[in-house]
């Protein structure tokens, strides 16, 4: 069996199934990996939701090193695609258009042998993966929040993640069509107080029956909060029992999260917008984190993301796979990790995305007490149809920006 050809589609969707997420456009690059034998596989590049317009040239870039080959050598492929681009896909872009080919590869070997991915990784290690809803802002005033997260817990999920900022929401013809809601400025010396009063009042709520975590968002910000701040976020918010506090600081500050996490009770998570082994290794060994957070779209594939897991289950390090970005494939990637994984504490989903993730995901990531099951289809278990790529026809300048 031989690669006969590359493609990339990009797609874009509405997000619009979260009521109090941003009604936003947000895009993906599908590649889509075909061979002499009529059997394709599908992979996804995190890349694609910032600059979708980069993904297909960088991908006509790899075609070459693939054409003619043997599918089934992912690791052999993979190498070549690392070596033939080792000045400028070490991490970022490059390397997350090459996650997202393996992760095609990956598709096409289970199809191939008529097998579920997470066989191919040594079987699934349990019946139900845990999930959380992934709800991006907290919202302001705190009645809003609150019915924010009731609205999870009645869609079956008993764990959530919000923000550590506040935003309120505009009406819903302006948050259907512009996408966009406001964040709620307050003095420096009331930010600890409200995220207190968010907090408590989840908890009088809810009590005990929904986990409940917090993200920073400081990887991706101009001016990352300093490790003071965060420190005192987390002394805020220790009486709350939080699961995790993702992305408290940037991360060239390293020995900021070695301290913070020295200093917290809350356990800290970090790691989605770094690649490979070597951009974790510091993160791991130092101790910087409780919990990484490896987004398989981006960081380099199923086999990358195994050998950083494996790395930080040596220090005693769990994971929690990102997939904010992702609407098909990598999902279903993390959901077959994950379900092969003892170390994986918990998989991200972002319900707001769920209408173009059930179009494309072929099993059923129908939510039940806080899990979904295990997925069944051979390879990945996605599908992109020409009435799919239709119906999400690509929107230009659709990148998110921070």
């Amino acid at each position: 069996m031989k690669i006969t050809n590359v493609i990339t589609h990009l797609l874009t969707s509405r997000w619009t199934d979260d009521p109090a997420f941003p009604h936003a456009l947000h895009s993906t690059a599908v590649i889509r990996i075909e061979t002499d034998s009529g059997i394709d596989g599908l992979g996804e590049s995190t890349w694609g939701y910032f600059a979708p317009e980069a993904v297909p040239a960088m991908v006509e870039y790899f075609k070459p090193v693939l054409m003619g080959k043997d599918p089934m050598e992912i690791s052999k492929l993979t190498r070549e695609l690392v070596d033939d681009s080792v000045w400028w896909s070490r991490s970022g872009a490059g390397c997350s258009v090459i996650s997202g080919i393996e992760l095609a590869l990956w598709d096409l070997r289970g199809k191939i042998l008529k097998q579920p991915v997470h066989q191919l990784l040594g079987g699934a290690v349990r019946h139900r993966v845990p999930v959380y809803a992934s709800g991006g802002p907290s919202l302001w005033p705190v009645e809003d929040l609150v019915r924010k997260v009731d609205y999870y817990a009645k869609m079956g999920y008993r764990a959530t993640k919000i923000s550590t900022d506040y935003y309120d929401i505009p009406p819903t013809d302006e948050l259907q069509h512009q996408g966009r809601i406001n964040m709620v400025k307050f003095p420096f010396s009331q930010k600890l107080d409200v995220l207190v009063e968010g907090f408590t009042k989840l908890r009088e709520v809810f009590g005990h029956d929904i986990d409940l975590a917090v993200d920073g968002h400081q990887g991706a910000v101009p001016n990352p909060i300093p490790v003071s701040e965060a420190v005192s976020i987390v002394e805020a918010l220790e009486p709350f029992r939080l699961r995790f506090y993702e992305e408290p600081l940037a991360y060239t500050n390293i020995d900021g999260y070695c301290e913070l996490r020295a200093r917290s009770q809350i356990p800290i998570a970090g790691g989605e917008s770094l690649c490979g082994l070597d951009q974790f290794h510091s993160l791991i060994a130092r101790g910087g984190v409780h919990m990484i957070q490896p987004d398989i779209g981006f960081v380099g594939g199923i086999s990358e993301t195994v050998r950083i897991m494996h790395h930080a289950e040596a220090s005693n390090i769990s994971t929690t796979i990102h997939t904010g970005a992702s609407m098909g494939p990598s999902l279903a990637a993390s959901w077959h990790l994950a379900a092969a994984s003892y170390s994986v504490d918990w998989l991200e989903h972002v319900l707001a995305a769920t209408s173009i993730q059930k179009d494309m995901l072929i099993d059923d990531f129908s939510v039940n007490d806080g899990t979904v099951g295990v997925p069944t289809a051979p390879g990945l278990g996605v599908k992109l149809t020409p009435e799919l790529i239709e119906k999400y026809r690509f929107v230009p300048s659709s990148g998110e920006r921070t």
